[in-house]
């Protein structure tokens, strides 16, 4: 006989959560259609690079941090000095109306930026203050474009997650009871309590920080060490949750270590999927398309050129921001993207 014979019906609980989750998806209904690509010459109007991308990706980062210093730059409210691998950051000053023509989220940053002076030097580093300080800039971005944006381009089922993370311990719990010896009954239930909480930790931080975290250094050309430590933290606990699993198939039930696994599979595999776009929203993300498609075939060329990676801001072109934060390639914005990618993301 199999060995996942005896307690096979524990595999229906993660069954029913995927039919839980399917259901959710299909009454919200599938995103709308996009449109037919049309070139664009202007970003959709009142959103500037770092909220575009933020509608592009449903997330803040590295990235849109650099976009926002960039437009900054074009504005000459700062100037940005290259040296070494690191940025130094001078407050310049602009003129009222400049100040009061910035996004919400360029205003904060502007402000948060030189709180302590009237210069700052950014720079890639394994330190965890400077980390912690890099994500403190990124946050204050989110902040602003969440508050701003949230439920008008894209809606988050956060209320359907959370339930079926909910259901998926409820169910887990108990089973795990039913299914482990008497002797092999506490550690059964902790084991699995452990392994929910930290797989789906694991599995959230992945979607949310290390995949952009590591698009921007595949981009950048650069950063590989410093995404080393995350990756290491990483694995320990992936490696923590391999054993458990094999420690619960050998000494309590193989089909309950399966019915862990799923668990988690069918939790994180439907997470990305319960972001529905709005109809403004597919309007805009198809504006952004035929924006890129602008910059890409007309813009890229003069963008790669305008400014060195090596040379001070001081004729920065307005639609830097928006390459960057569209991830057009030109060495300036990479470069700079580069110096973030340790920099937590936020979704």
């Amino acid at each position: 006989m199999s060995p996942f014979a005896k307690d096979a019906w524990l595999l229906c609980a993660p069954a029913a959560l995927f039919v839980y989750y399917f259901i959710a998806w299909f009454r919200h209904g599938r995103d709308p259609e996009p449109g037919p690509l049309v070139i664009r010459y202007q970003p959709p109007e009142g959103l500037s690079a770092a909220a575009v991308r933020y509608v592009l990706t449903t997330g803040t980062d590295g990235r849109s941090l650099a976009a926002v210093i960039a437009e900054l730059a074009s504005r000459s409210c700062i100037r940005v000095e290259p040296r070494d691998g690191k940025y130094k950051l001078s407050l310049l000053m602009a003129d009222r109306a400049t100040r009061d023509s910035l996004a919400p989220e360029e205003k904060d940053v502007l402000t948060t930026l030189f709180e302590d002076g009237p210069e700052i030097e950014l720079t890639p580093s394994l330190d965890q203050r400077k980390n912690a300080q890099m994500s403190r800039y990124v946050f204050h971005v989110h902040q602003q474009l969440a508050t701003r944006l949230n439920g008008l381009y894209f809606q988050r089922q956060t209320g359907v997650i959370a339930l079926g993370v909910l259901a998926t311990f409820l169910l887990a719990v108990p089973f795990a009871a039913i299914s482990s010896n008497s002797s092999h009954f506490l550690g059964a239930v902790f084991s699995t309590v452990w392994v929910l909480f930290v797989g789906l930790v694991i599995g959230l931080l992945l979607e949310v920080s290390l995949v952009p975290v590591c698009r921007n250094v595949v981009r950048g050309g650069q950063g590989w060490s410093s995404i080393i430590p995350g990756f290491l933290a990483m694995g320990l606990f992936l490696g923590a949750v391999i054993f458990l699993l094999q420690q619960i198939y050998r000494y309590s039930s193989p089909s309950l270590s399966l019915m862990i696994l799923a668990f988690l599979l069918v939790n994180l595999g439907w997470g990305p999927f319960l972001k529905q776009v709005t109809p403004l929203g597919r309007k805009t993300l198809d504006e952004i398309a035929g924006f890129r498609a602008f910059l890409e075939s007309v813009e890229r060329d003069r963008l790669a050129k305008l400014l060195p990676v090596d040379e001070t801001t001081q004729s920065l072109d307005s639609y830097v921001s928006y390459a960057i934060a569209l991830e057009i390639r030109e060495p300036w914005g990479d470069h700079l993207a580069a110096t973030f990618v340790t920099t937590a993301a936020c979704t």
